[in-house]
């Protein structure tokens, strides 16, 4: 079983920092994992707030240029660094409870549960 991951962005925040216009200070996305064998997907929301470093010269993409995989790499440095673990962990039990559902079953009805009154079960009879 392995699980493959894409990365969507669906909205970045930006505004002027250090007299620079239209830096993005915050994204939100979904990473999607896609497990192999059957196809089953889960899915992790997540909101990260981004930092502008104006001392790191020719790292800075004006924003008219930027493309996904620009900030999905921001992204990935971010939450793969800080908490893989904990967002992949979310979509591993997404698929597990699709794949491999378990059921709940409430008191009246587990094996030792008296029979409820009215019910075929408590007539002796069918």
């Amino acid at each position: 079983m392995a699980i493959s991951y894409s990365w969507e962005v669906n909205q970045l925040t930006k505004k002027t920092q250090s007299g620079t216009d239209n830096v993005v200070v915050h994204c939100r996305w979904v990473l999607t994992g896609t497990e192999s064998s059957t196809g089953t997907e889960g899915k992790f929301n997540g909101a990260t707030p981004l930092e502008y470093d104006p001392t790191s010269t020719g790292s800075f993409v004006p924003y008219e240029d930027l493309t996904k995989e620009d900030v999905v790499g921001w992204l990935q440095s971010i939450v793969v660094n800080d908490y893989w673990d904990h967002v992949t962990e979310r979509i591993q039990e997404q698929i597990d409870a699709i794949d491999d559902p378990a059921d709940e079953v409430q008191e009246s009805s587990l094996p030792w549960a008296e029979p409820v009154s009215g019910s075929s079960e408590d007539s002796g009879s069918l």
